[in-house]
């Protein structure tokens, strides 16, 4: 990774970077203890929740989130945003507030020290290389979401070189929608790759990063013959969104 040209930048990711690790250090006993135990794994989410609020707050970050319209936060949904940065993570923590979550993720993310501890607990890690172990993650958020916990799956699988740009969707999110017959709710985020850019260039800055949540869609009555539509539906609606702003 290449520092930026702009020293002003550089100066805000270490400030980023170090708000980071030093709060996560802070509320390591915390994090430890609420994911020692998946009872406590709900604490475990406030607690991420919390970390990620002073993060933002540290990093001179505002998040401004619009709702297309109401949405029932006591059923589970397959959320399925975006994925331009890093900091979709800790913006979608922040403020999805009323719905309990876990983040579906590629395996290499529970190898990060310290903070892999996330993602070898509350959250759920796929080796896409490993067709046996990619089928048993695929049956856990199954029981996740029938347990009533939403997952986030970001559709594009990864974070591409040509964000913010969509690439093509996977089927995933969608099949698992279809298949345990609950809502997608689609969220477009603008702003996260202009703060913390993941283009190989280490920089930031600080900003206003706009999450916009979708009116959510039922799979009630769709079969697997309906996962191209659906996934075609969702990628309209954020890639739409996109445009109207200028991506």
């Amino acid at each position: 990774m290449k520092l930026s040209n702009n020293p002003l930048k550089t100066i805000y990711a270490i400030w980023f970077g170090l708000c980071t690790l030093v709060i996560f250090l802070a509320l390591y006993p915390a994090i430890y203890y609420t994911l020692s135990n998946p009872k406590r794994y709900p604490w475990g989410h406030k607690i991420r929740r919390l970390w990620g609020w002073f993060l933002l707050t540290l990093g001179f970050i505002r998040v401004k989130q619009i709702f297309e319209e109401s949405v029932d936060f006591t059923k589970p949904y397959v959320i399925t945003p975006n994925h331009a940065s890093q900091l979709d993570i800790v913006t979608l923590t922040v403020k999805l507030k009323k719905l309990d979550f876990s983040f579906l993720a590629k395996v290499e993310l529970e190898k990060i020290p310290l903070f892999g501890i996330w993602f070898r607990t509350i959250d759920i890690s796929v080796d896409r290389k490993n067709a046996r172990k990619a089928a048993e993650a695929y049956m856990k958020t199954v029981r996740n979401i029938e347990k009533g916990r939403s997952m986030v799956i970001f559709p594009e699988g990864t974070i591409s070189n040509q964000t913010p740009k969509l690439i093509k969707f996977k089927d995933g999110p969608f099949r698992l929608a279809i298949e345990t017959q609950v809502d997608v709710l689609p969220v477009t985020i603008l702003g996260n790759h202009i703060i913390l850019p993941d283009q190989g260039v280490f920089e930031g800055r600080p900003g206003t990063v706009i999450q916009f949540v979708h009116k959510p869609i039922s799979t009630k009555g769709m079969s697997l013959n309906d996962v191209d539509t659906l996934k075609e539906r969702v990628y309209n609606i954020i890639n739409n969104k996109l445009k109207e702003h200028g991506y």
